[in-house]
């Protein structure tokens, strides 16, 4: 299945290469986008498995608003937690929608893979309604890596992708680029 969107303004309409149409919350990325994922050919678009935290990237290992592992289960199900062993908790088994994929506002074209899978939340759990609004650069690379961000209910995907545009602040750890590796691997830069 391939996600596609076309012709994207504020309050966006993205349609699935099966003919649905839904609306995506807040959107406004470029006029006449015509995205596809990088991963559309991949089985749950590589968002399948374990992924921690980079622990030789200091910038990513350091920013507070990155978990330190995220569990994520055929795309759908995607679990939060502290730190990079899976000991301390923040959400569990969040459900998650697919939205579509956006360009990433800083470096597509020039860098045609440079697309944000977009992911919604589903479920009710108060746990999850911090990760309302998930946005991956889906795993990819070698070796296999993967960059998150996500925003609670006062957020939107337009916040989350505008982020590549923020003015480079160390202090502030922005641009936000959090670096995940596949589990197991400790430096995937």
């Amino acid at each position: 299945m391939i996600y596609r969107l076309k012709g994207l303004t504020i309050g966006a309409i993205a349609t699935l290469s099966t003919g649905l149409v839904f609306g995506l919350s807040g959107m406004a990325v470029g006029q006449d986008a015509d995205v596809v994922s990088p991963n559309a050919d991949v089985p749950y678009m590589g968002v399948d498995g374990i992924f921690t935290l980079d622990t030789a990237v200091p910038s990513s290992l350091h920013d507070p608003r990155n978990p330190g592992r995220i569990v994520f289960e055929e795309m759908e199900q995607f679990s939060f937690y502290r730190d990079v062993a899976g000991n301390d908790l923040i959400a569990e088994n969040c459900q998650y929608s697919y939205q579509g994929a956006a360009p990433d506002p800083f470096y597509y074209p020039e860098f045609q893979t440079s697309v944000w899978d977009l992911f919604e939340l589903a479920s009710d759990d108060p746990a999850c309604t911090g990760f309302q609004y998930v946005a991956l650069r889906s795993p990819h690379g070698e070796p296999i890596h993967m960059h998150v961000r996500y925003g609670g209910e006062s957020s939107s995907f337009d916040e989350l992708l505008q982020m590549s545009l923020t003015e480079p602040d160390s202090a502030e750890i922005n641009p936000w680029w959090s670096l995940y590796c596949a589990e197991g691997v400790t430096a995937c830069n």
